[in-house]
């Protein structure tokens, strides 16, 4: 099988089942059925059509946006977001880019997790492109290093929302475990840990509304979730 033709492969594995999750009201909350078999050949262009299945299954708010991938480097972090300065400065349409970590394609990381991490990502997308240029402009200092936790947290919930929890659980496991040992607290500390998935899990099981107001006021520990009512 050719090196194109692999790729091409990798994809449809992925993508056809999350696909066929894709319910009427653009609901998806089964999508990560699809994501659930390693990725040890996952390259650049195949992690930029599995993020197109990722927004055609469970982001039809981005069915227009001008969204790529592109690759950074860095020892701790492994998918980011940006938009594109020149055009926000110039006034043209908007372009974002979700920028991958090669290390992420090297280190084998679960496709559950994969999936989970672009809706992240791609969550990102959804509030960088609501608004005006001015309101985009108040949120640059977010797409720095100087990530605040809340922002990361809520972005979190909004993937749990459309369906990658599961997803989430798994991506954290993996990467505390390829980050340097220094990073991991700030890890815990910016995003929701497995522990906090599972919890929040458990407690929408028993009261979905409690998404609504953990949306309004994100839980920053694990007893803020558990003590939720």
């Amino acid at each position: 099988m050719s090196k194109c033709s692999q790729h091409s492969f990798l994809v449809l594995a992925i993508a056809v089942p999350v696909l066929a999750t894709f319910s009427a009201r653009g609901q998806s909350a089964p999508a990560m059925a699809g994501c659930q078999l390693a990725l040890p050949a996952l390259t650049l262009d195949a992690a930029a059509l599995l993020m197109q299945t990722v927004k055609g299954a469970s982001f039809p708010e981005l069915a227009s946006a001008d969204l790529r991938m592109r690759t950074f480097h860095s020892p701790s972090d492994y998918l980011q977001t940006r938009f594109s300065l020149p055009r926000f400065f110039l006034l043209r349409p908007m372009r974002y880019f979700v920028e991958i970590n090669p290390g992420l394609f090297q280190q084998q990381a679960p496709g559950d997790g994969v999936c989970a991490i672009l809706a992240h990502e791609l969550s990102h997308v959804v509030s960088l492109s609501r608004g005006n240029r001015l309101r985009r402009f108040g949120l640059i200092r977010l797409l720095s290093k100087g990530y605040t936790a809340k922002f990361e947290r809520a972005t979190d919930l909004e993937a749990i929302r459309r369906g990658y929890a599961a997803g989430l659980k798994s991506y954290r496991v993996w990467v505390y475990a390829h980050v340097p040992s220094n990073r991991v607290a700030a890890k815990r500390r910016n995003y929701f840990s497995p522990e906090e998935v599972g919890a929040i899990q458990t407690k929408l099981a028993q009261k979905p509304e409690l998404l609504g107001y953990w949306r309004r006021h994100v839980p920053m520990n694990l007893g803020q979730i558990e003590s939720a009512r």
